[in-house]
């Protein structure tokens, strides 16, 4: 009982934090997401480090704060005062980190090993770095409002991870992905799909957002995140660990709350931009 009512305080207490931030946003937002990030590069390399990949670990926390600190210093989510566009400046960001990490591993000789440890830094740097600029990039769109929209985003996200859990538990039978995830059922993620979309829709009309687009845009969102938990599962699984971290009591890391949001939010800010605006 003491860790269920931990996971319920901690949960209820995480939930009102993100609503101030969400309806704050502007620098302090920016600045939630950094730390997110910096925890959650904190997290995977570790999960490399269990994996047995040779990581420099200070080098992906350096050049995950450098893409942050762009973020802080010239504006969110695009770099402002210059030509530089969000794009550009994550490119740039990644061809030095692949410079730097290429001339610290020249040494260690030609090996498969020395190739995915290239390889992992720019992994790290794009999946908690780059993909955890989305919440910045869909709260800065305006018309319709981007409070609104990352609301929207993450009741879906989080309809569909209570959906999953709560009918998978009761009708699951058919395994979705055994190896990933033992416990995760077809009923389940069909379940999150269908509660994800109707809380997103539900939302999404409160705020007056078009009926169709609710629809099509719950649909993938939840479909995306449950894909993103997969993937986190693959990445623990490798490493053989169930959680990523401790970050919030009772719900596991960073990576263990916001693995779904990383690849739904995408899609919300992609769907938002095309045909909202």
């Amino acid at each position: 009982m003491n860790a269920v009512k931990t996971r319920i305080l901690s949960g209820i207490t995480g939930a009102i934090l993100f609503l101030f931030l969400v309806l704050k946003g502007g620098l302090l937002l920016t600045v939630a997401v950094g730390a997110l990030s910096f925890l959650a590069t904190v997290e995977v390399g570790k999960i490399f480090k269990k994996s047995g990949v040779d990581l420099h670990y200070p080098l992906a926390l350096f050049f995950n704060l450098l893409f942050f600190a762009g973020e802080v210093c010239w504006g969110q989510p695009v770099v402002r005062g210059g030509s530089l566009r969000i794009g550009d400046w994550f490119a740039l960001v990644a061809f030095i980190l692949l410079f730097v990490s290429f001339l610290t591993y020249m040494g260690k000789g030609v090996t498969q090993a020395t190739l995915v440890a290239l390889v992992s830094h720019l992994f790290i740097l794009f999946y908690t770095g780059f993909l955890f600029i989305y919440p910045l990039l869909i709260r800065q769109l305006v018309n319709p409002d981007g409070w609104q929209l990352l609301l929207f985003a993450f009741g879906v996200i989080w309809g569909t991870d209570t959906g999953a859990y709560f009918i998978g538990s009761a009708l699951g039978k058919a395994p979705l992905a055994p190896r990933l995830s033992p416990k995760k059922t077809v009923e389940g993620a069909v379940g999150g799909l269908a509660v994800g979309t109707l809380a997103g829709v539900l939302l999404g009309l409160f705020f007056q957002l078009p009926v169709f687009w609710l629809v099509g845009t719950g649909i993938l969102a939840s479909f995306a995140g449950q894909v993103g938990d997969l993937f986190a599962s693959f990445l623990k699984r490798v490493a053989g660990i169930k959680d990523s971290g401790r970050f919030l009591p009772g719900h596991g890391g960073v990576l263990d709350r916001f693995d779904s949001a990383l690849f739904s939010l995408p899609v919300v800010y992609y769907l938002a931009s095309f045909l909202l605006r």
